[in-house]
């Protein structure tokens, strides 16, 4: 009796923290972050088309409503719609208008993109990948309805090792650019690689540089959902989204953020 009272327990104990199964759902916002998409693979940044189906049947179904990051912007301290999330793609992958698209169509969604602006029309050579990023022309056949856009650097940095000179020559370089391009854009920023300089004197500092920049939202990684309304507009929480997730695994990060406890 004891042994079995005591094997429950580990059971228990484990799905806990393994998968945070026994815990209640978070209320706030949950942001999610994506990368490519693709006709069958699922790796770390790919999800297959079948796989972000049906994630975005299972929201569809369950009345979760999909706001547009513009949305979030106006709503600032109002009451959030039940069941809100709100969709990111980070990179601009070609692969996000061949494949996403057409189900943000279909499903009536909206995913902000996250655009690595010097990288336009080229390549992923930050990871010395060979993946196609979408051009300025491609990003204007995207209709606003379904897709919006914001900053994602200029050179894919690593801000939280880079000197604020840099980061603000980035920074213009990126608004000059889409704004000669004819781009729409928002003044919302996805931090490569989700770093950014996170002792309190340099934070506050890296803030303030943002807001100078016009800047108003900076979007971390952080796994977990946000508290509604968002309190510290730069450290905005976002939760990672991987291919070979388990579909159980994606309701849980849905719902509660953090799969793992530790």
């Amino acid at each position: 009796m004891i042994l079995a009272f005591i094997f429950v327990l580990i059971i228990f104990l484990f799905l806990t923290i393994q998968y945070s199964i026994f815990l209640p759902p978070v209320k706030g916002l949950p942001i999610l972050m994506y990368h490519k998409a693709s006709l069958n693979v699922n790796d770390a940044l790919t999800v297959s088309i079948p796989n972000l189906e049906q994630h975005f049947k299972y929201l569809s179904n369950e009345g979760y409503t999909c706001l547009p990051f513009t949305k979030v912007i106006e709503l600032n301290n109002s009451e959030l719609p039940k069941h809100s999330f709100v969709l990111t793609f980070d990179d601009a992958y070609l692969n996000n208008l061949e494949y996403l698209y057409p189900l943000l169509k279909k499903y009536n969604f909206h995913a902000t993109i996250m655009l690595p602006v010097g990288f336009l029309g080229k390549v992923n050579e930050w990871d010395h990948g060979n993946e196609p990023i979408m051009n300025y022309e491609q990003l204007l056949s995207m209709d606003n309805t379904y897709v919006s856009f914001g900053l994602h650097t200029y050179a894919h940095i690593p801000l939280k090792n880079s000197s604020f000179d840099v980061i603000t020559n980035d920074l213009e370089k990126c608004k000059l650019n889409l704004n000669a391009n004819g781009i729409n854009y928002l003044p919302i920023l996805a931090y490569p690689y989700g770093g950014y300089p996170k002792s309190k004197d340099k934070k506050d500092l890296f803030f303030d540089l943002l807001k100078k920049n016009g800047i108003d939202y900076g979007l971390r990684i952080g796994n977990k959902i946000n508290k509604w309304p968002i309190k510290n507009k730069y450290e905005v929480k976002r939760i990672d989204i991987k291919g070979d997730d388990s579909f159980w695994a994606f309701k849980i990060k849905l719902k509660k953020g953090r799969v793992k406890l530790f």
